[in-house]
């Protein structure tokens, strides 16, 4: 293995790096930023010149290593330290820093296939929904093959805090890292201070010996370096880790090997911990067993190394599963939490503009249905109609539009697509990235590409094989359900070559705006009429004409056009022209 020896940098490559982190850490090392963001060019030369000097002496000023922590409350006893989350803030330079320096590492370990194929943590291509995708399509086969799957959620105290840094320069030693880059990383470690900041107020500084900074750019990267080795301790059983989340689980016929086979292997990764002087959190350490149809036991009898049994778990990576796999408890934590939003948006209406209205609906509430979303598309469709529910909730709130009025009007009213359409368009995206090799290798090895079978026309579009599925369960599987949906597309696009993600995100535009005018119908006119309170009051009559051609567009898009005499159409004419000229006076003396 070739060493990593870090690279040099000229001012022109930072001339643009730090002026996001800079940002970040504006409210509280706000002495000197001001300078980074209004004077990039004059600074670029002596930052540059400061981070060679960095790499050239391994050594880091003593500023940069000073961390104001912000507890960040998780939840549960408000008096308990345990209940927050340390939050470290670093200054703006050195996070611009850690960015370069995590970006050189990042490229010799990905570059020597260090990480573990089941690493999904912080790793481009990588993320929460590939790793639940992976993880719920081992459950839905083992399902269809009408075997047992059991699983532990292994927690672990303090992890990012509790790494001990010889352990980790051993590790970053036997993956090739030169002695200048040791020296670095030990001068990094080496006189940090931190402080924790409530209320406006900081408290004395303490020094940190143990555990990598949370919230740095280096933490993650160097965490998973250091527990990657874990996965080697899982035996017979499968475990996928996100950073400091693992999940191991495994499968069979017989339920008492199931969970023999998943003991050993928990057995084997708490030792690995050990090794690594890590803690297992016990209390939030979890298990489940995932079955649909075969008779489950009243408890699992899983264990930990001190004797203590493993309660029942329905949560992973931000996703509530349940033993069923019909994600109930998710999509129910998933409408509590829009209609709180809601709620608050509609207790306080009078205060937002229409505009701003329609900014903050679409800053908080997509994102909460949109996070992972093809995750849980499996399930039925009496439990996605509650989320349709309180999207249309919150679209009635930018529109005023009365509470009758149909999901298809009010989308044609505000212009966004359904959540069925959004998340139909992410899963078609995830197919076509597994496709092009652009996600983890453990989803692009679960499809392949039919060969041509014959000269037919058909046979030149690529299409994908389709996977034997026993059960309903397996046709729910990503291996599945990826190669059907995409041949399903495949009718209509017709792609006989792979292009460029843009390319097939324009395509893919283009046959969703073909279904949305199919599918939705134009408003009706009183929908149409009761909306023009959002125009300015001085065009409101004009609007109102305009509502009168709408009229007969409507009528003719849903029934046969009635058939017009010259005079109506005269009228018609005459209308709209009015209409136009009025508007163009209006605005001229507004």
């Amino acid at each position: 293995m070739s060493s990593c020896i870090f690279t040099l940098y000229m001012s022109s490559c930072i001339f643009t790096l730090y002026m996001s982190s800079c940002i970040l850490t504006l409210y509280i090392y706000s002495v000197y930023v001001f300078l980074y963001i209004y004077s990039p060019k004059i600074v670029a030369t002596p930052i540059t010149s400061l981070f060679n000097l960095s790499f050239v002496s391994s050594e880091i000023p003593k500023d940069w290593k000073a961390a104001a922590v912000i507890p960040f409350f998780k939840g549960g006893d408000t008096l308990d330290p345990n209940c927050y989350r340390p939050i470290s803030i670093l200054p703006c330079l050195s996070k611009v820093f850690e960015s370069q320096v995590n970006k050189q590492i990042t490229e010799h370990l990905e570059s020597h296939h260090t990480f573990s194929a089941m690493q999904s943590g912080f790793r481009a291509g990588h993320g929460c929904t590939s790793a639940t995708l992976k993880v719920l399509n081992d459950i839905l086969t083992a399902i269809d093959k009408k075997h047992y799957c059991a699983a532990v959620f292994i927690d672990l105290a303090k992890a990012f805090d509790s790494v001990n840094h010889h352990i980790l320069f051993g590790r970053l030693d036997s993956l090739g890292f030169s002695n200048d880059c040791l020296a670095w990383f030990t001068n990094y470690f080496s006189d940090r201070v931190q402080c924790v900041k409530s209320e406006g107020l900081l408290s004395r500084p303490l020094v940190v010996s143990m555990g990598v900074p949370q919230s740095s750019i280096l933490g993650p990267t160097l965490f998973s370096v250091y527990i990657n080795d874990v996965t080697l301790a899982a035996g017979d059983s499968l475990i996928h880790l996100y950073t400091d989340d693992t999940i191991l689980y495994t499968s069979g016929p017989s339920l008492d090997t199931v969970l023999t086979n998943l003991q050993a292997s928990f057995n084997a990764i708490q030792l690995s911990f050990r090794g690594l002087q890590l803690l297992l959190n016990t209390s939030k350490t979890k298990c489940m067993l995932f079955n649909r149809s075969l008779p489950a036991p009243a408890r699992l009898s899983i264990t930990t190394l001190d004797g203590s049994d493993l309660e029942y778990v329905d949560k992973y990576l931000g996703v509530w599963l349940d033993c069923k796999l019909s994600f109930q408890t998710h999509i129910k934590h998933l409408q509590s939490k829009v209609k709180s939003r809601i709620g608050f948006l509609f207790r306080n209406k009078a205060s937002f503009t229409h505009a701003a209205k329609h900014t903050l609906v679409k800053l908080t509430i997509p994102p909460i249905l949109d996070f992972s979303d093809v995750i849980y598309k499996i399930a039925s469709k009496t439990l996605l109609n509650k989320l349709d529910a309180v999207h249309h909730s919150a679209i009635r709130f930018v529109t005023k539009a009365p509470y009758t009025t149909h999901h298809c009007d009010l989308y044609a009213l505000i212009g966004w697509p359904s959540l069925h359409t959004r998340r139909q368009t992410y899963w078609l995206q995830v197919i076509y990235k597994t496709l092009l090799g652009k996600v983890p290798p453990y989803l692009s090895s679960l499809v392949t590409i039919a060969a041509p079978t014959c000269s037919t026309c058909s046979s030149r579009y690529i299409s994908l094989v389709n996977p034997k599925a026993n059960s309903s369960f397996g046709r729910l599987s990503f291996q599945f359900s990826a190669a059907n949906d995409w041949n399903e597309l495949q009718k209509s696009l017709k792609l006989e070559t792979l292009i460029s993600p843009t390319s097939f995100k324009h395509q893919l535009s283009e046959q969703l705006t073909e279904y949305l005018f199919i599918y939705f119908a134009p408003l009706h006119p009183i929908i149409f009429i009761s909306t023009l309170h959002i125009l300015p009051l001085q065009i409101y009559h004009s609007s109102v004409l305009l509502a009168i051609l709408y009229l007969p567009c409507h009528h003719g898009l849903f029934l046969p056009l009635p058939p017009f005499s010259p005079h109506l159409l005269t009228l018609y004419i005459y209308l709209f022209f009015y209409c136009i000229i009025d508007c163009m006076f209006v605005l001229l003396h507004v």
